[in-house]
């Protein structure tokens, strides 16, 4: 009882929490604020990216910054104390996990294997042939690297050549040393598309803007409309479309980003090229055929305008061995970007895929596609 009437026990007052001194203070705010950042520049590039023409600069950032910012971020969270240790390593998570699919990266194919081709497998070869081997080179390494490859089908791009300053197109007839060169195949050309084909042409529609040219157009209005060329084959009874792209540059690199030109280029250019974009689409989504869709198409894992094309088709690097793909370098420095895509879909699938050296010819590394066809494997 005695127990029940004794008063409390005094309790000492407890020592408020130490505040975080003001150099913890400061690094909280740095790797808290740079993984917030990151986090907001991404919500704010997935809505500018292909609704407004400033959105394709998300184009100049390498791939793999989407994935290696934000895991640099999440390593850096450690630097930062309580409650913002943890907020910045959420951020940084999510950064992670809305911008992989960005990146370019595909870990899986560090465990692929790589399966050679079938027996009955097409080989397509497409190159962005740096306006025919006007710069680099000489024609007949350029031809002989061109018959070395012994592809069945051949995806073509910029068959042309450019004025002294670079920024004019001007045509070329190549064509009879292409049919020297290239006995027993099939020549479809249009604007700077060329198509070569084993197989027998049995139909050549045109697509999208290049619906409206009229037959005498003239040479610059075919180059401008003319991004995509299809051509139907007959490949061993079945009909098989063969789609050859190559879309608008976005960017005017030379210029440079402090110019007005270089914004200009971006502004005029965006309506032609979507356009592309929409007229390829519209048109695979009409077609039943298998198909086999290859180029240049300027567009960066990065950026949005593939995004319809990797929903429908399968992206042929799905059975390379290369877990980050790249396809595009200036200056002879290790390239960071893929501008280059192979896509298959309707029952044609890619069964080897690989990037491969264009010997100094080109600025492009050259697609090297083995397909089976329904039926065939």
């Amino acid at each position: 009882m005695a127990d029940l009437l004794a008063p409390e026990a005094v309790r000492e007052p407890t020592a408020p929490a130490a505040a975080p001194r003001p150099r913890f203070r400061r690094r909280n705010r740095l790797v808290l604020g740079a993984a917030l950042a990151w986090l907001v520049l991404l919500l704010v590039e997935w809505a500018a990216d292909g609704r407004i023409w400033l959105g394709h600069l998300v184009g100049i950032v390498p791939p793999a910054a989407f994935a290696l910012i934000p895991l640099g971020l999440a390593l850096l969270s450690p630097l930062a104390r309580g409650a913002a240790r943890w907020r910045s390593l959420a951020a940084a998570a999510l950064a992670l996990l809305v911008g992989f699919g960005q990146s370019g990266f595909d870990p899986a194919a560090l465990w692929r294997d790589q399966r050679g081709p079938g027996p009955d497998s097409v080989r397509v070869f497409a190159w962005n042939t740096n306006s025919w081997n006007q710069l680099l080179g000489t024609q007949d390494h350029f031809y002989a690297f061109l018959k070395g490859k012994d592809a069945d089908v051949y995806l073509l791009h910029e068959y042309q050549h450019v004025t002294a300053d670079r920024k004019g197109r001007l045509p070329i007839d190549d064509l009879d040393r292409l049919r020297r060169e290239f006995p027993g195949y099939q020549v479809v050309v249009r604007g700077e598309l060329v198509t070569l084909s084993r197989f027998p042409v049995v139909g050549r529609p045109a697509v999208g803007p290049a619906r409206d040219l009229p037959p005498d157009a003239e040479w610059d209005r075919v180059y401008r409309e003319s991004k995509v060329l299809r051509t139907d084959l007959l490949v061993r009874g079945r009909t098989v479309s063969f789609y050859n792209v190559h879309m608008p540059v976005w960017n005017s690199m030379p210029d440079g980003l402090l110019s007005a030109a270089f914004y200009r280029h971006m502004r005029e250019r965006f309506e032609p090229r979507r356009a592309q974009y929409e007229a390829l689409e519209a048109d695979l989504a009409a077609n039943r055929n298998p198909v086999v869709v290859a180029g240049d198409f300027n567009a960066t894992a990065a950026m949005s305008d593939l995004d319809p094309l990797r929903e429908r088709l399968d992206d042929a690097a799905g059975v390379s061995t290369d877990p980050y793909p790249t396809s595009w370098e200036e200056g002879g420095w290790k390239p960071f970007w893929r501008t280059d895509w192979a896509f298959t879909g309707n029952g044609a699938r890619a069964e080897r895929y690989e990037f491969n050296p264009p010997e100094k010819l080109s600025d492009h590394a050259v697609q090297d596609l083995w397909v089976a066809l329904p039926g065939n494997g």
